[in-house]
């Protein structure tokens, strides 16, 4: 789509700033300075309705929109991801600086939902992170329907948490999927797709710094596909995988050393593993694998596996997801307790 976006010196800015970072986050708290009291210039092309969070993942989506010759005409969010997107937070500053409405909707499917949408008269929406199914009838609400941006190779990887199975796994290549939006998990037909190699001490943060770095370059492509009403490449969910969404996994039950490297890797910055040590709760944000025995930093924590030991790096009190608690309801072995 030729032509010029949404003309912004506070949105280059931010846009700048959020690019430079090395590692992205998923967790939905991000904030923004506010804005200036001069609103942003609109681009004048087809009226596009951005669905995600105020995260680093959803963030570079909706400001790469806004890079286009789009107008975003609205941003809708989901309030019972965390309590920051009930106040001020990144979507809402941006929201306010583009004079545009900002949908906190508890159920995007509910009718009022659905009515709240069509005003908007969106001729397509883009979804980058989000977690309720858009249903059929809510899909149809844009002229030309949705288009979801998933951070794996689908149909591999399908599900709410593709990245950390991706390094937990031990996967050798990732990549990342814009497809038409259907009312399955990450099933829709194809419109975009890039892959990128996972690096052996890649995080979850920096592979998703990457992925997204591979999907902006897509996004114009992707979107004028959707608003031609192209029909894209099918997918066959039958030939990938699914993986469920996680919760602190607990480093010290993995079946291997390497297994528990990958895991550690896996769990950050979101979603750290933990383990106990002196009866306490750590969670580790850096490991490395040794052969058995062999000396490491003085006072580092080890802990043994049949194939090797994992050296404790650097751990934390503290779980850094969003309820950055020891106690943290995200545990495994408490989840599975209470259950």
């Amino acid at each position: 789509m030729p032509g010029v976006g949404t003309i912004s010196s506070y949105l280059d800015r931010v846009r700048s700033e959020l690019l430079a970072r090395p590692s992205f986050s998923f967790a939905p708290d991000r904030d923004l300075p506010p804005p200036p009291a001069r609103p942003a210039e609109p681009g004048d092309g087809p009226r596009v309705l951005f669905v995600g969070f105020p995260s680093d993942y959803s963030l570079a989506f909706l400001l790469g929109l806004l890079d286009l010759d789009v107008r975003v005409c609205g941003i809708l969010t989901s309030p019972g991801a965390h309590p920051a997107i009930l106040g001020d937070n990144a979507l809402s500053r941006i929201a306010g600086h583009l004079g545009v409405p900002l949908l906190r909707t508890w159920r995007i499917n509910d009718d009022h939902s659905r009515l709240d949408i069509a005003a908007l008269a969106p001729d397509a929406a883009v979804m980058a992170s989000f977690d309720q199914i858009v249903n059929a009838r809510t899909l149809r609400v844009p002229r030309h329907g949705f288009m979801n941006v998933h951070p794996s190779l689908l149909p591999h990887y399908r599900g709410p948490e593709p990245v950390y199975w991706t390094i937990a796994d031990g996967a050798s290549r990732s990549g990342i999927t814009l497809h038409r939006a259907v009312p399955k998990f990450d099933a829709g037909p194809v419109l975009a797709q890039a892959q990128v190699a996972v690096e052996p001490d890649d995080t979850s943060g920096t592979l998703v710094r990457r992925l997204v770095g591979a999907g902006l370059p897509l996004l114009d492509t992707a979107l004028t596909s959707l608003l031609q009403d192209a029909p894209g490449t099918p997918l066959d969910p039958a030939a990938g995988s699914y993986r469920p969404s996680v919760g602190h996994r607990r480093v010290d039950e993995a079946g291997s050393a390497a297994a528990a490297e990958r895991m550690v890797r896996a769990g950050v910055p979101d979603m750290p593993a933990w383990t106990r040590l002196d009866g306490r709760v750590c969670y580790v944000l850096l490991a490395r694998v040794v052969p058995r025995g062999e000396a490491g930093p003085e006072r580092a924590p080890r802990l043994a596996f049949p194939d090797a030991d994992l050296l404790l790096l650097t751990t934390s009190p503290r779980c850094h997801c969003h309820h950055d608690t020891e106690n943290c309801p995200h545990r495994e072995e408490e989840a599975a307790a209470s259950g």
